[in-house]
């Protein structure tokens, strides 16, 4: 059970950092983006709480989804129309929604009935997940994230929108030389992964806590971004990569309470698997960069040639 409760963030993290990759973007706020749809849906349920379970439920998951989206979206802007860095933003945005967390869990949402543990009040049973298996922390969250992996693979792989994401991604120039809108797919494929984000947000605070404790999400956007390169960005295969960094994730917080092996020793298998892909990632990179510069080469070539037969065609 403790791995599978660790696979569906890591899943939708891996899904969130695949789209943005797909559309050449550096969305390194994911955690961020976590924590704005997790604050919302906390929010939302407690201070609409009165609302019967059948109302409360879809408000609150669409108030966390679109608070991460928007999120996203505002590094988005910030590089479409300012023309900022979306790695630098996306990660500096990423520490303004930790102290934003900080400062509501410190004040309008702070609970005093968990003594010195920070919390926000716990949220209302109606908008609880309902559990896959009982006495754990695995809920229909799991069921989300393994069927939103096979959506994005059809929206990626099978439609219009899907087509127009990876060219962005892949080719600037050819992009805009094939009359597609760059900054609006841009935006698109931000707000997607804006999106997954705060659904993370919102299963970890409806399936799992039941409240907002605060600085609770440990990393799981960065570990989304070895998910997602050990699949090649591929959804599908963000399953797979996902429930191996969800046991590794699980292990990690028994290994030192079973064995003598220190926790260390799975963030070292984790940085040797980061250098590996890394390592893959950087000979493609200058294999593009080799062949895209040997047929710059060709055409300046072929360019000379056909200026010397128009010359000497001309003489003649």
């Amino acid at each position: 059970p403790g791995t599978l409760r660790w696979t569906t963030p890591l899943i939708l993290s891996g899904l969130a950092i695949a789209v943005a990759f797909k559309t050449g973007a550096w969305n390194l706020g994911v955690d961020g983006q976590l924590y704005m749809g997790a604050l919302a849906a906390t929010a939302v349920s407690l201070g609409l709480s009165t609302l019967p379970g059948v109302l409360l439920f879809p408000i609150t998951v669409l108030a966390g989804i679109i608070a991460g989206m928007l999120w996203a979206l505002l590094a988005g802007i910030l590089r479409t129309q300012y023309g900022a860095n979306d790695l630098v933003s996306s990660l500096l945005l990423t520490y303004v929604a930790y102290h934003f967390s900080d400062y509501l869990i410190h004040g309008p949402l702070k609970s005093g009935a968990y003594g010195p543990a920070e919390s926000s009040n716990i949220i209302p049973e109606t908008v609880w997940l309902p559990k896959i298996i009982e006495g754990s922390s695995v809920t229909i969250g799991l069921i989300v994230a393994i069927v939103l992996a096979v959506v994005l693979y059809f929206l990626i792989f099978r439609t219009t929108l899907g087509y127009e994401l990876k060219v962005v991604g892949s080719n600037l120039w050819f992009s805009r030389y094939g009359g597609i809108k760059v900054k609006a797919v841009y935006l698109k494929g931000m707000a997607i992964s804006g999106a997954i984000s705060g659904l993370i947000g919102v299963i970890e605070i409806l399936g799992v806590h039941h409240r907002f404790p605060i600085r609770f999400s440990s990393g799981l956007g960065f570990d989304g971004i070895v998910v997602s390169l050990l699949a090649s960005n591929n959804p599908l295969g963000v399953i797979i990569s996902g429930l191996f960094f969800g046991a590794l994730r699980n292990g990690s917080y028994n290994i030192e309470r079973l064995t003598e092996i220190p926790r260390a020793m799975v963030i070292i298998v984790q940085a040797i698997i980061v250098l590996m892909v890394g390592m893959q990632v950087i000979i493609k990179f200058k294999k593009q960069k080799k062949d895209k510069q040997s047929s710059n080469d060709d055409q300046s070539k072929e360019t000379e040639e056909l200026n010397t037969f128009n010359t000497n065609g001309s003489e003649g």
